[in-house]
């Protein structure tokens, strides 16, 4: 098991990080799992496939986390992230990690450098920022298909059987959204050669 930093994690790519390939955590998520009690002692892990990327000792305290773990060659280092409640509606309340950097309210802190901070202050992007109109929409369209156990891409068939369990309307509203999420890739498609088309078209011209 490599220290933080050893490894993907620590691969930066050309321009801004993505959330998507950086380590994160949730506490919301914590929450879910019934881990916010104080005094409590675990270990958390991320791993990618089978493989274990790191593991951070935590402690839960009555308003705040602390995170022991090794970065690169140094050890335990530790790491306070306090975090706070929120009333909403019906008497129930939300929980924020605090940002350690800005103080900002954050669902989800993101490891960077040397220490977790918001997605604000480790400079990150969401992926869907890089992607194009018709990258966006294919991606919508793949998640669709991939709830009805079709295969992604935008020029495969969809299947003639819905799921079992999933009720009719629902299979058909899917259908639907996914053949009108295709003809909006095939018309920005053509738009863009369309257009490829005219400057080619322009180009001869100035070159006769």
């Amino acid at each position: 098991m490599g220290g933080l930093g050893s490894g993907i994690y620590a691969r930066i790519r050309a321009g801004k990080r993505i959330v998507e390939s950086t380590l994160s955590l949730n506490i919301l998520w914590l929450k879910r799992k019934g881990l916010l009690i104080p005094g409590l002692n675990i270990t958390l892990s991320w791993s990618r496939g089978d493989i274990i990327i790191t593991n951070i000792e935590t402690t839960v305290y009555e308003n705040y986390l602390l995170l022991i773990y090794t970065f690169k060659k140094t050890k335990d280092v530790k790491q306070k992230i306090y975090f706070d409640w929120t009333p909403c509606y019906y008497g129930s309340e939300r929980v924020w990690f605090r940002c350690p950097f800005c103080d900002r309210r954050c669902a989800i802190i993101y490891f960077h450098e040397k220490y977790f901070a918001c997605r604000i202050c480790c400079n990150l992007t969401y992926k869907t920022s890089n992607e194009t109109y018709s990258d966006r929409k294919a991606s919508k369209s793949d998640k669709l298909r991939k709830r009805i156990g079709a295969k992604p891409g935008v020029l495969n068939f969809l299947p003639l059987l819905k799921p079992k369990g999933m009720h009719l309307e629902t299979w058909a509203r899917i259908r639907k959204e996914i053949q009108a999420l295709r003809i909006m890739v095939f018309m920005d498609m053509n738009r863009k050669l369309d257009t490829l088309h005219g400057k080619l078209h322009k180009n001869k011209k100035s070159f006769l």
